[in-house]
């Protein structure tokens, strides 16, 4: 699960047993998610957290609570985590897809963690304010200092999506102005909703990239930026059937005039060589 915006919290279950994130039975509501389209992969958060500084303060502490429930932020100088799993950290950390992650075994793997970082100032003054793209970044070297995290980037061919235009051509407009492509997607029981602004098809591959769980590529052909509205029903319902409910597939056909085809193709991977229980606040 990649994620653009740097703030998630999933809520944990309410006297039921554990759920899936937007699970229809709860009708749970997410506020809507507001980013820059940046979702650049793996490689570009590596060599982004090289130009960055480390956090200078940071705890890591095991959550044995049991709780379904999940948050993580970042703002300005900090980052703050609440019982997340190492392998959320290192998909919001590298900007990568679950499925893209091999290789974390052991212990590590499914213990849960509480994880608060800070940037502080020269001599206690304000420390510059950092892009939620850059804390995630500097997660990479506090992996590797408290998780003793070694891992490297492998291309490997994998399923992808191909971003292609339908039958009957795109349903929206293009234009040739460029402006910063901002993305807000939402979720209230079953429905997700995405609000794409000024984006490129390139920008919406990405984009669609982080809900259906492989790479996308724009083969659309299309240039220009565009707005875009789209509604589906979350995964779990979609999968289960029914009246109203509407896959992220047809809604892309229906609503976009695009579609997301099946096909195989060259996806970075991280190979997790070594990882640890993190030691010693």
């Amino acid at each position: 699960m990649v994620c653009t915006d740097m703030t998630r919290t999933i809520l944990p279950p309410l006297n039921f047993a554990w759920l899936l994130p937007f699970a229809a039975a709860l009708l749970l509501s997410i506020p809507s998610a507001h980013s820059q389209i940046e979702h650049k992969g793996p490689a570009a958060s590596i060599a982004l957290a090289a130009t960055l500084p480390h956090y200078d303060v940071s705890t890591v502490k095991a959550n044995i609570s049991g709780d379904g429930g999940y948050s993580w932020g970042g703002h300005n100088d900090r980052f703050t985590a609440t019982n997340v799993t190492l392998l959320q950290i290192l998909e919001l950390a590298y900007d990568i897809n679950e499925d893209e992650i091999i290789g974390l075994t052991g212990p590590v793997s499914s213990a849960h963690f509480d994880i608060v970082a800070r940037v502080l100032g020269p001599d206690g003054s304000k420390p510059p304010d950092h892009t939620d793209a850059q804390l995630a970044a500097m997660l990479i070297p506090l992996l590797a200092d408290r998780f003793h995290l070694s891992a490297h980037l492998e291309t490997k061919t994998m399923p992808v999506y191909e971003l292609v235009v339908a039958h009957g051509g795109p349903k929206f407009t293009l234009s040739q102005t460029e402006v910063p492509g901002q993305s807000d997607w939402s979720a209230r029981g079953i429905t997700k909703s995405l609000n794409f602004k000024g984006g490129s098809m390139a920008d919406l591959a990405d984009t669609l990239t982080d809900q259906v769980h492989r790479k996308v590529i724009d083969k659309t052909g299309l240039t220009g930026s565009a707005d875009i509205a789209l509604k589906w029903t979350d995964d779990v319902a979609a999968e289960a059937g029914g009246p109203n409910v509407i896959s992220i597939f047809t809604a892309v056909e229906e609503q976009l005039g695009l579609k997301l085809q099946p096909s195989k193709g060259p996806v970075d991977t991280l190979v997790i060589d070594h990882a640890e229980m993190p030691s010693q606040n």
